[in-house]
């Protein structure tokens, strides 16, 4: 039986639901334990109090002509559950944040979610789950980075800097914020705090423009029942310097694109983030608008979110990946640290991101990696055996193991890791090519990857190519078929390896009746994709047969005049493939 379509929820690295944590599974530094060895364990839920609500029209003009739609909101949920609950916020999109009186396990949630939506003037009620996270320069620690250059487990970084190094680009990190460290500070813009609850938060407010991180420590049994005591992780400091620590400084590290800014946005705290929260960060980092918080003068053309949680992709993450898409922003997902399917956990399952494996020092898949058809690409996450192992990956953090401490430098592994990675090689893509598409860029990375020196299976496409993808953005030639132009074009004999694409588009003319692409013949097993307006990729695509070996045919009847998009994705290698594209 041909493959199986993700469509489940991937636990990430760090990000989504209600409190998300930290996508590294070794500890720090200090001897504590992170929140990702929680969820490596199995705990993919966190207990949480919120839910997301969405109400009638009629509902919401009852509120608003009664005692105020804080009230109206809190006392509908109040009556309708028998419990005490209060009104926290409008997300983006106008869906109501509600907090309940206490904690509750995620079927318990479930429950009252079900119950809620049996009421007649409540559309949909989603539980506001907890994130987690998923963990040739003069720096003197570059010889340490070994994911940036050596060739079995590295990412092809330095020849890339002939081309760019990330200068004009924003890149969003969604995480525990940032500490100023001296080997990052200067690549900083300014960002939010967008964590909505003070004891999330740990930092005695509410949302503000203080991105800073305090520590995101937890004693034994503060975020479920049995919840190990972990030291603070300091995760979104680590992530931002893989994307942009400063270099040719003398110092430390280098960041994979090092001219780029860092714009952190802090969405997780103690125990994770709840999932309203990242969605609005999402849409805030993209130039969004998110009431009551001010809009970024630094829109980010790139989002890493090394976070994530058990469970299905819901439609408010959803939806605000799809606005974030809109506004341009290309968004980085970390596959998860449970090594499990991808389709079991949110945000790496969604649609419209790039969701990424995580590799060791080998190229093989680390043993702690999630996997499965929702990945795209892999990249270097490193394979520890002990703290500070250097089979991990380097870079900027804090010594701290609660409050701040001073700057220092470690090794970490993770999805979590992985994922900056990525981000920092598409923030050289954006520099090389400040008009690429988020699809043009995910069709990119995954046509340039290079195959894996070790087993990596259901890990994408490849490890990603550093200086191949930035080639490809900057107007290289990734191999296809040249455009079609005519009514008939016809391709022959066309061959490709498995998890390669190729492809290219064709001009549509007003009027036509019909538009066919047919392929067939040959051996192997490829499939074929056809999109309107921008490249198709594997969860992006207007008809996509998805049958075993290479008869696929795609047929559109009055199609949308303008620009049409084929191409060819190797299922398995594949060779002696006709193309007949036709239109009339």
């Amino acid at each position: 039986m041909k493959k199986l379509l993700a469509v489940g929820v991937t636990s990430l690295a760090l990000a989504i639901a209600s409190t998300t944590a930290i996508a590294a599974p070794g500890g720090n530094g200090n001897g504590n334990s992170n929140g990702p060895q929680g969820v490596a364990n199995g705990h993919t839920k966190f207990d949480t109090d919120r839910l997301i609500i969405t109400f009638s029209e009629t509902a919401l003009t009852t509120f608003d002509q009664g005692n105020g739609r804080a009230n109206g909101v809190a006392n509908r949920v109040r009556g309708a559950t028998g419990r005490g609950a209060n009104f926290v916020r409008d997300t983006f999109n106008g869906k109501a944040v509600v907090k309940l009186d206490r904690k509750l396990d995620h079927a318990s949630m479930q429950e009252l979610a079900r119950l809620l939506e049996a009421e007649a003037d409540i559309i949909s009620v989603e539980v506001d789950e907890m994130m987690y996270p998923m963990a040739t320069p003069n720096d003197p620690l570059y010889s340490d980075q070994w994911h940036y250059f050596e060739q079995t487990g590295g990412l092809n970084v330095p020849n890339a800097w002939d081309t760019a190094t990330g200068a004009g680009v924003v890149v969003s990190v969604i995480d525990t914020g940032y500490r100023p460290h001296a080997d990052l500070a200067a690549n900083l813009v300014a960002g939010y705090d967008m964590i909505s609850d003070a004891t999330v938060g740990n930092d005695g407010n509410g949302r503000d423009a203080d991105p800073s991180d305090p520590g995101d420590w937890v004693s034994a049994g503060q975020c479920y029942t049995g919840s190990p005591a972990s030291g603070s992780s300091w995760h979104g400091t680590h992530v931002a310097g893989t994307i942009a620590a400063v270099s040719n400084n003398n110092q430390g590290v280098a960041g994979v694109a090092y001219d780029a800014k860092v714009m952190p946005v802090r969405a997780l705290g103690t125990c994770g983030g709840y999932t309203s929260d990242i969605a609005d960060a999402i849409v805030w980092s993209a130039g969004g608008s998110v009431s009551g918080v001010p809009a970024t003068a630094t829109p980010a053309q790139v989002i890493n979110l090394s976070l994530g949680g058990g469970g299905s992709c819901n439609s408010l993450t959803q939806t605000a990946i799809n606005t974030a898409r809109g506004l341009g922003a290309t968004i980085l997902v970390a596959a998860g640290n449970s090594n499990d399917n991808t389709a079991n956990y949110s945000p790496a399952s969604c649609n419209g991101v790039v969701t990424v494996a995580a590799t060791n020092r080998q190229g093989g898949r680390a043993y702690y990696s999630n996997y499965g058809t929702a990945v795209d690409v892999a990249a270097p996450g490193g394979a520890q055996s002990f703290a500070n192992d250097p089979e991990g990956v380097l870079s900027t953090l804090n010594s701290g193991s609660t409050t701040p401490g001073s700057d220092t430098y470690e090794y970490y592994q993770g999805t979590s890791m992985a994922t900056p990675h990525v981000a920092g090689v598409v923030a050289l893509m954006y520099e090389a090519n400040p008009s690429i598409t988020p699809d043009e860029v995910e069709v990119a990375l995954e046509n340039t990857a290079r195959s894996f020196p070790a087993s990596c299976s259901q890990c994408g496409s490849g490890i990603v190519d550093a200086t191949a993808a930035v080639a490809a953005a900057n107007g290289g030639d990734t191999g296809g078929p040249g455009p079609g132009t005519g009514d008939t074009i016809t391709y022959n004999n066309l061959s490709g390896a498995r998890r390669s694409w190729q492809g290219t588009s064709i001009e549509i003319p007003a009027g036509t009746t019909n538009f066919s692409v047919v392929m067939s013949g040959g051996t192997g097993d490829a499939d074929l994709y056809v999109r309107e307006g921008n490249a198709p990729a594997k969860r992006s695509y207007d008809c996509r047969p998805y049958n075993s070996g290479n008869d696929e045919v795609c047929t559109f009847t009055n199609p949308a005049a303008g620009t049409w998009y084929y191409s060819i994705y190797g299922y398995r290698d594949y060779s002696g493939v006709t193309l007949v594209v036709s239109y009339d």
